[in-house]
């Protein structure tokens, strides 16, 4: 492994820890996290994960980590997952090697173009069509404005390439935690939240290709605010799937940095909108040996049974570190790792979980 990678790691500068604004909360790469080497498991800092599954194989993408924009495993079981492997034009095995012009980044010697690329999630359109949506922070912009973009590719491995010359959605103040979800119709549905104080997770429909948004009047649809006590000022994270004839919508909510951090849900009539919370606290939250569990990520297994992709820290250790300390710490440097939980829909509509790994 490069020695660069791990010195930036190790010299990243941390961010504030997000506060409850409803603003995007900071999201810094931790200290002493683990590398990423290709081909090899993987057990470590993986933030914001979505899974996607292709055949008998599951795919995960995570938030940037040990210098790359897109880490993206992969597993047979969900149990074991190892880091995507090197190729002769990926030898690093980023999945999005470059992000698009205007983003804020910086080049590397062997060719990559890294930036701040949050909660990436991968969408497969069909045979060979695979489109990533993801954050990024706007070259130029005032603060650290994060906007989301898309990238397209064959394989779900990617490489992914993204050649737009501005955002997919920018408003004000930024938009983050992309999803793209296929409507019956066929047409794509961005899920995403609106960087607004509180925020707001939204909606809007695409054009086949899913390569950009629809900028009718009426196009963005508001899915859901804070609403309950437990979540604070902020909600984010949003991801839909179908299961069993409806429409499931998770979202993360509260200080990701703490243990106040957890997992709801809402039961959606459609794609615009009309949801409803089945429950009055969350769906997931810290207990046993997790703390804040959140990044929401809902897909199928073989067997057909729903699964829940999300991070959590461990008990004990949370919140990103200010110092490399926690190095030589019994629990070592705090990490939000992947964690799969199985769910069960009762016939009510409302979601019991399972099991929780």
């Amino acid at each position: 492994m490069p020695r660069s990678r791990v010195l930036t790691t190790l010299l990243v500068a941390v961010l504030l820890t997000g506060v409850a604004t409803g603003v995007s909360q900071a999201r810094p790469a931790p200290l002493g996290q683990d590398l990423l080497v290709p081909g090899q498991i993987y057990s470590g800092d993986f933030p914001d994960p979505s899974v996607l599954r292709v055949g008998d194989t599951f795919y995960a993408y995570s938030t940037t980590s040990d210098g790359l924009n897109v880490p993206t495993l992969t597993s047979a079981n969900l149990r074991t997952w190892r880091a995507a492997p090197a190729t002769a034009t990926n030898p690093s095995g980023d999945a999005l090697p470059r992000t698009p012009v205007w983003s804020a980044g910086s080049a590397l010697s062997d060719g990559r173009f890294v930036a701040t690329t949050w909660a990436p999630s991968m969408t497969r359109l069909g045979p060979g069509r695979y489109v990533l949506a993801y954050a990024t922070q706007v070259g130029g912009a005032p603060g650290q404005k994060m906007c989301i973009s898309v990238a397209t590719g064959s394989r779900p491995l990617g490489p992914f390439v993204d050649t737009s010359t501005g955002p997919v959605v920018c408003p004000t103040l930024g938009a983050i935690d992309p999803q793209i979800i296929v409507a019956p119709t066929g047409r794509p549905w961005l899920i995403w939240k609106a960087d607004h104080h509180p925020a707001r997770l939204m909606s809007t429909p695409m054009n086949l290709a899913a390569t950009a948004v629809l900028t009718t009047p009426g196009s963005n649809h508001v899915l859901a605010r804070v609403r309950q006590p437990w979540e604070g000022s902020i909600i984010e994270n949003p991801a839909m799937i179908r299961f069993h004839g409806r429409l499931y919508l998770f979202y993360s909510a509260n200080s990701y940095a703490s243990t106040r951090y957890a997992i709801g849900y809402l039961i959606c009539k459609n794609l615009s909108g009309d949801c409803r919370r089945p429950l009055k606290r969350p769906l997931l939250a810290t207990g046993g040996d997790i703390a804040g569990p959140g990044g929401p990520s809902p897909f199928l297994d073989r067997l057909g049974r729903l699964r829940l992709a999300y991070h959590a820290w461990r008990a004990g250790a949370v919140g990103y570190p200010t110092s490399t300390d926690c190095l030589g710490a019994t629990l070592g440097c705090p990490q939000r790792r992947l964690h799969i939980a199985t769910l069960r829909a009762a016939r009510t509509g409302d979601l019991v979980v399972v099991a929780r790994e």
